[in-house]
């Protein structure tokens, strides 16, 4: 596969019930509350917390004890409570970035949560990192769906 042509983008929905503005909250501000670091960050058991700046140009930041380890990005689009959209490399070269964009809509049972993650054509390993990405992003999402409750 050429690393120019298009792979389609990842799409992964879900609805939480919680209001938009704290659907934002948890995901951007309390990311750390629910994401799984031990299983899904750069350094895996060692990782303490997880960090998104909100603002555009903040940065996605993991820790352990000792402080500052990785970025995994930055924020490109901040409108809450409706959107956040940040580049997305964890233990990646910044030049093979992905792009993720994170909706928050209101509906009846809550917000419907529409994650939307791009780019995979800038990774040599495209195909295969968004297969991975694809149980990986349904993995994450359920802590955070589950933390809302």
């Amino acid at each position: 596969m050429s690393i120019n042509q298009e792979i389609a983008p990842l799409v992964k929905t879900v609805v939480v019930p919680a209001s938009p503005e704290r659907a934002f909250e948890l995901f951007t501000a309390e990311m750390a509350a629910w994401w799984p670091l031990v299983t899904h960050s750069v350094g895996l058991e060692k990782a303490t917390d997880v960090r998104l700046e909100g603002a555009v140009g903040g940065r996605i930041v993991e820790y352990d004890k000792d402080g500052p380890t990785c970025y995994w990005g930055t924020v490109s689009d901040w409108d809450p409570p409706q959107t956040v959209s940040f580049t997305w490399h964890p233990g990646n070269d910044p030049k093979q970035a992905g792009h993720v964009t994170v909706t928050f809509r209101p509906v009846d049972e809550g917000t419907e949560v529409v994650l939307t993650h791009r780019g995979w054509e800038r990774r040599p390993d495209g195909v295969q990192a968004r297969a991975g990405y694809d149980s990986g992003w349904d993995y994450v999402l359920d802590f955070y769906v589950t933390s809302t409750g």
